[in-house]
């Protein structure tokens, strides 16, 4: 296995093509239809601490998270289109009956909603975006000049080597799924001290 990446899931465990958990996948889709972090871990049995470290520190879940916030904008985008023409039928027709004020009020609503399209998220969708962009910030907070040769001598590290490291931080911090059932957590504990774990 490569040192580098994240462990992967367990094959039966694998839903799509981020490689995540079924249990990842379905709090990416509990995420992006707008549940926040404590309604989503209900929903699914987990530690609510347990769905925002995925969310905070796991580039796969964070990849999936945008491309699944992305097909939702996406949908809802195509959805606001649809209702531009009857938008634009009642604000001419509302326009012809001035005592209309409701339609006209509705039909700029929806004219305003439809602003500058797509209204599509810009978050990367792939794991290794999501990390090389957090690294890529993190270096910038760490660089004073562009130069290479300065930066080592200020400690910056290597960019493969900082991306390794980067990359191991996020997997110790995203952590291992966590039940929110106290006696799944006990057998899971119980696995770990007795080197069954998976």
């Amino acid at each position: 296995m490569n040192a580098t990446a994240e462990p992967p899931a367990p094959a039966y465990a694998r839903s799509n093509a981020h490689g995540l958990t079924l249990a990842q996948q379905n709090a990416v889709d509990l995420l992006a239809a707008g549940k926040n972090d404590t309604e989503t871990a209900e929903a699914l049995n987990l530690n609510r601490v347990t769905v925002t470290r995925w969310r905070l520190y796991s580039p796969a879940f964070r990849a999936a998270l945008a491309d699944q916030r992305a097909a939702v904008w996406g949908a809802s985008a195509d959805r606001l289109r649809a209702l531009l023409p009857r938008a634009l039928d009642a604000l001419a027709e509302a326009l012809d009956q001035a005592d209309d004020a409701d339609r006209v009020t509705v039909a700029i609503a929806v004219l305003k909603l439809a602003g500058p399209l797509p209204l599509v998220p810009t978050d990367p969708t792939d794991p290794e975006d999501v990390l090389r962009r957090d690294l890529e910030r993190e270096r910038q907070r760490m660089r004073t000049r562009r130069d290479e040769t300065h930066d080592q001598l200020n400690g910056l590290p290597d960019y493969a080597d900082h991306l390794k490291t980067v990359r191991k931080r996020l997997a110790r911090l995203a952590g291992p799924a966590e039940d929110k059932r106290p006696c799944a957590r006990r057998r899971n504990r119980d696995k770990i001290d007795a080197g069954t774990a998976e």
